[in-house]
């Protein structure tokens, strides 16, 4: 059997929930995948359920971290695996350990992004996380051409195209390209760095991913909102620097700044109101109280950069 799809799952301590996406992966109507999954030094039963799946089933590869690097870290090395073992790999997929998928989703997934030779495809998903905000990305086929990035400044209901695990990749689009270090919002610097080299991008409306908000070892859920807003902060910096790269900084950056700022105020409204005017700038490597920034982005935008510079008091 001839791998197409090559599935990449970071495994931390999800012993109560990994059983229900492994089968979802394993029962798959489309066969033609390998599973690799990397356990980052679980402390729970992972090594013992991920052993017993692949003696049953040798598209399960197991990788094992002897100490935890976090999801990021884990995901790379499920991708170094593939582009060092699998050559004949058409696309890449992420999947959390402790979601799941439905049974028919590499077979819709792979035929739409065959269709028209996509680089990435990407599907719906549910439950909500962090908040009451829409997962449905649209309710038709959309294309993007050229410049995937816009995807993400067109539609308030960006979030399905941030996460890394409602997609398909194309193999090549992510041979270079890897996860940074941070514990928190690790999807959203890959994103920015995936999103604007892809060529062509096609979104489905089917809602084929589970994302499970159950799990208490999940990582997002230990993570305070300060830590999350400098998590946030260092993802500025990198995109930012990434894209002074690529030549699109000053083409984006205000309408970055719409969309960043919005997922501040979303996964940690608590420790909105501050004083982060030095953290804001040395981020955006702007003044963001200038002018210039101000003229720049909406009233909604406005609100959150004057709560966050204490220009606004309870």
């Amino acid at each position: 059997m001839e791998t197409k799809i090559a599935v990449v799952v970071p495994v931390y301590n999800a012993g109560k929930f990994i059983r229900k996406g492994m089968d979802s992966l394993l029962n798959q109507s489309f066969k033609d995948i390998k599973i690799i999954c990397v356990n980052d030094s679980s402390t729970d039963d992972c090594a013992e359920i991920l052993s017993d799946y692949a003696k049953q089933d040798d598209r399960v590869i197991i990788i094992n971290h002897e100490v935890n690097k976090g999801a990021g870290a884990a995901r790379n090395t499920g991708l170094n695996y593939i582009y060092e073992n699998l050559p004949e790999v058409e696309y890449i997929s992420l999947i959390d350990a402790d979601d799941r998928i439905e049974l028919n989703t590499y077979e819709r997934a792979y035929s739409e992004a065959k269709k028209c030779n996509a680089d990435i495809l990407n599907w719906n998903f549910l439950p909500s996380t962090y908040w009451q905000y829409k997962t449905e990305a649209t309710n038709d086929v959309i294309d993007y051409d050229g410049n995937c990035l816009e995807a993400l400044f067109e539609r308030k209901e960006f979030y399905t195209f941030v996460v890394c695990w409602s997609k398909l990749y194309k193999k090549e689009l992510l041979e270079d390209i890897r996860f940074s270090g941070s514990n928190f919002f690790e999807d959203g610097s890959f994103a920015y760095k995936v999103l604007p080299r892809a060529k062509k991008m096609r979104v489905i409306p089917d809602t084929l991913y589970e994302y499970n908000i159950e799990n208490p070892d999940n990582l997002c859920s230990k993570i305070d909102g300060i830590n999350r807003l400098k998590a946030i902060f260092n993802t500025i910096k990198e995109t930012f620097a990434d894209w002074q790269k690529l030549g699109i900084l000053e083409k984006y950056k205000f309408q970055y700044m719409q969309h960043i700022l919005l997922y501040a105020s979303l996964v940690c409204p608590d420790v909105l109101e501050g004083n982060y005017t030095s953290e804001l700038n040395n981020s955006f490597g702007v003044n963001i109280l200038s002018e210039e920034t101000i003229n720049n982005v909406p009233e909604e935008t406005k609100t959150y950069i004057l709560k966050m510079t204490k220009r606004i008091e309870n």
